[in-house]
């Protein structure tokens, strides 16, 4: 089944920021509220590195437990797409991220929403290479 709807891929590090609230909480209940035209996509691979949080001191320390990750995360899995990846992206300079830019190529998205600097470099050059209308969003 076609879908018309723009795919979006959420860096693991904004979920965490959505996790403990603010102005990008604010801004990812205003992209849900546009699931009509949107779609969000997820690997495994970026579940593990949201879960991995639960065992970060900052989160600790901001009440962030693994209930509370599990319960965003069990939410969060019921509209988005999970997308097995099977692309091998090696573009930028953290080999840390190419999860990301594999998960974007297999997921065909449009936009990746990221405020890793290393990532948000990746937009200036090389894109077209990689897919043509694909975008970081920061």
């Amino acid at each position: 089944m076609a879908t018309n709807k723009i795919r979006v891929v959420i860096d693991p590090n904004i979920i965490g920021s959505v996790l403990i609230g603010g102005l990008t909480r604010k801004r990812y209940l205003l992209l849900l509220a546009h699931l009509d035209q949107l779609e969000l996509c997820y690997s495994d691979k970026v579940l593990e590195e949201v879960r991995h949080f639960a065992e970060v001191d900052f989160f600790k320390k901001k009440n962030i437990t693994a209930a509370t990750i599990e319960n965003f995360l069990a939410t969060f899995q019921e509209y988005a797409l999970k997308v097995m990846v099977t692309s091998h992206v090696k573009l930028g300079r953290d080999k840390n991220d190419y999860f990301l830019l594999s998960l974007c190529r297999d997921a065909r998205a449009k936009y990746l929403t990221t405020g890793d600097p290393d990532l948000l470099l990746i937009r200036q050059y090389a894109m077209k290479n990689f897919c043509e209308t694909f975008s970081i969003a920061k």
